[in-house]
């Protein structure tokens, strides 16, 4: 079973939505269940080419709402450190997890990527980082010597007009938008699976969208 997960690295809610995925995802498969994550890359606005340190929609975050943000991720085990965040292109580390996910070990490096970006402080513009990340997950790049970037498919770059993201795609028609709740994450999975046992997808579902915490 598949399920799209389509995301930037520098968005908070697709760090939060992730890590609550993660979380339903581990429990799915130690009841048995298959899953297959496919990585579809973002980029928001604040990650394109251009930013600069201390630019980027993060800094107009309201305190109270950072405050918000950092107790709701912790909860599910992701540490958001806001004031330690390096505003960077993300076409790099998108290109990246392409390049894990030939290696099999795509959830693993997005996960680090999360982590590098809001928790540890880190550079994900800058190959040199990317390069530490990839070596600590056991990624593999192709040709080292050639360049400074994996070669991996292309991102698909988006800017304000696109969806909001992230954005997860099961294989019975349900959409789920934003940091949806780790609950509806876990019943989603289950109702997926149920249908893709018996070997008919249902029709097109709307798309859903949950508040953010």
């Amino acid at each position: 079973m598949k399920v799209e997960f389509t995301h930037d690295i520098a968005c908070v809610w697709s760090a939060l939505g992730y890590a609550r995925f993660q979380r339903a995802a581990e429990e799915h498969r130690a009841g048995g269940g298959e899953l297959e994550v496919v990585f579809r890359p973002y980029q928001t606005s604040g990650s394109s080419a251009g930013t600069s340190p201390g630019s980027g929609p993060i800094q107009l975050v309201p305190a109270v709402r950072v405050e918000q943000i950092a107790r709701a991720a912790a909860v599910d085990g992701l540490v958001v450190d806001l004031d330690r965040i390096v505003p960077a292109h993300t076409a790099h580390a998108h290109r990246l997890i392409a390049l894990a996910a030939a290696q099999g070990v795509a959830e693993d490096m997005a996960a680090r990527l999360y982590r590098a970006y809001f928790s540890d402080g880190m550079d994900i513009g800058d190959a040199n980082v990317l390069r530490g990340l990839a070596s600590a997950i056991g990624v593999r790049w192709n040709g080292e010597s050639e360049g400074e970037r994996p070669r991996a498919e292309p991102v698909r770059s988006a800017r304000a007009t696109g969806p909001r993201v992230p954005v997860f795609r099961f294989p019975d028609g349900t959409v789920l938008v934003g940091a949806v709740s780790l609950a509806a994450l876990r019943s989603e999975l289950r109702q997926a699976d149920q249908t893709h046992r018996r070997g008919r997808p249902s029709p097109d579902r709307t798309p859903t969208a949950e508040p953010a915490l």
